[in-house]
């Protein structure tokens, strides 16, 4: 009985650790700043919301995206809900939630990562370098070449930034 039970929870962990494998594990952004500061090298950031169904599309095509999964390791990956409510902390400053209405509104992270004249898309990626710098902002869902592109771009960084 014992024997089956271990047999049981190794075919288990076996088979999500596979699962596990071709995920993208986004780092969490209140966690960006230590992570960049530890290791320095490039973030790429995905702002979206729970509602926008772009933003659902592009997060399933990043699962499919063996390119990105492999390239991952050259860049770290954030994922920012624009609606979030909790206070985040980034680069030394904190980030607060800003309501519009009785239960709605932006957080300010997502307007100082990802403002395009005064406006704010979903989904819309954030390039960052190791400094903090923002590099490049592009509302909307990025297609495959466009992202193969992105990827190859950070795979190729000097070594001292990975």
């Amino acid at each position: 009985m014992l024997l089956l039970r271990k047999l049981c929870l190794s075919l288990t962990l076996l088979a999500l650790a596979h699962q596990a494998w071709g995920q993208i594990h986004a780092i969490p952004i209140g966690e960006l700043t230590d992570s960049i500061r530890l290791r320095p090298k490039p973030s790429l950031v995905l702002i979206s919301t729970s509602w926008c169904m772009y933003c659902r599309m592009q997060k399933a095509q990043l699962k499919r995206n063996t390119d990105f999964q492999t390239a991952s390791t050259h860049f770290y990956f954030s994922e920012l809900d624009a609606e979030t409510k909790e206070n985040i902390i980034f680069n030394d400053a904190t980030y607060a939630f800003q309501r519009t209405g009785v239960d709605i509104g932006t957080h300010e992270l997502a307007y100082a990562l990802g403002n395009i004249d005064g406006q704010l898309a979903f989904p819309t990626w954030v390039l960052i370098d190791e400094n903090f710098t923002v590099l490049f902002t592009y509302p909307g869902v990025l297609d495959k070449p466009t992202l193969t592109k992105l990827v190859t771009y950070l795979s190729q960084q000097p070594a001292e930034t990975q």
